[in-house]
C-alpha cells in the first residue's frame, strides 16, 4: 500500500482536471482567495472541486 496518493482536482461541470487556484480580484475579495479554484478548459470557478486519485 502506497504511503501517499497523489491527488488531483477535477472541475464538477466538464469533469476535467486542468484546474487551478482561482487568484482572481473577485475571489480575493469574497474572502475565498485561498479555497477558489478554476477550471482552465470551461471556465467554471467556485470552493467545490472534488479530489480524485492521479
Amino acid at each position: 500500500m502506497p504511503l501517499s496518493m497523489a491527488k488531483k482536482r477535477i472541475c464538477p461541470k466538464c469533469r476535467s482536471t486542468d484546474v487551478s487556484p482561482d487568484l482572481s480580484a473577485e475571489s480575493y475579495g469574497k474572502g475565498s482567495m485561498f479555497n477558489a479554484y478554476k477550471c482552465n478548459k470551461c471556465g467554471y470557478r467556485g470552493e467545490f472541486f472534488p479530489e480524485v486519485d492521479a
